[in-house]
């Protein structure tokens, strides 16, 4: 993936999630809620993110994990499998967790060694994106509390829609510097 590619797929991303909070945060409520424990999404996204996860495990070299690799995309795949039955509380943020971190690297990898300052926008806004995967995939019942939280008042959410929004301008708008 190349740099422009990425900060679009991102800015499209953060546009999908900040447009319904923005404008429809009222009727957005309830499939947001419903995200949490909806076990369609759990095998869309905990099921795609696990099997990006095992794709990319074995496109891995000799060098990094020698004779072991096939062990672990067995390990990792029985794991996954496991979730689905003894683990699936809240498994879809732990998905979208797998996703953002997988779409994480591959962000990161595209901006890598480019030249353009304007790239470290894409680069800051995807090491939040890491560090929110990782506390939401730790600890995602913290996700229904924000969500909770946001909904409070009417204002919260809209202006979490309008931040992601903005988010994505800053993105169109670094792209024009590449």
């Amino acid at each position: 993936m190349n740099l422009y590619l990425s900060t679009y797929l991102f800015a499209a991303i953060l546009l999908a999630v900040g447009i319904p909070f923005a404008l429809f945060a009222k009727s957005a409520k309830s499939p947001s809620f419903e995200f949490l424990r909806s076990s369609k999404a759990a095998l869309a996204t905990f099921g795609g993110g696990g099997l990006w996860f095992l794709y990319a495990l074995s496109q891995l070299g000799e060098a990094d994990f020698g004779d072991i690799k096939i062990a672990l995309i067995a390990i990792f795949g029985i794991a996954g499998i496991l979730a689905f039955f003894y683990l699936s509380d809240f498994l879809s943020v732990r998905g979208l967790s797998i996703i953002g971190l997988m779409l994480s690297a591959e962000f990161l990898d595209s901006a890598y060694m480019q030249e353009p300052p304007s790239r470290l926008i894409l680069v800051s806004l995807t090491y939040i994106v890491v560090l929110l995967s990782l506390y939401f995939g730790a600890v995602p019942y913290r996700l229904r509390d924000l969500l909770t939280w946001l909904y409070e008042k009417p204002s919260r959410i809209s202006s979490f829609g309008l931040l992601l929004c903005a988010c994505a301008a800053a993105l169109i708008a670094a792209s024009l510097f590449y």
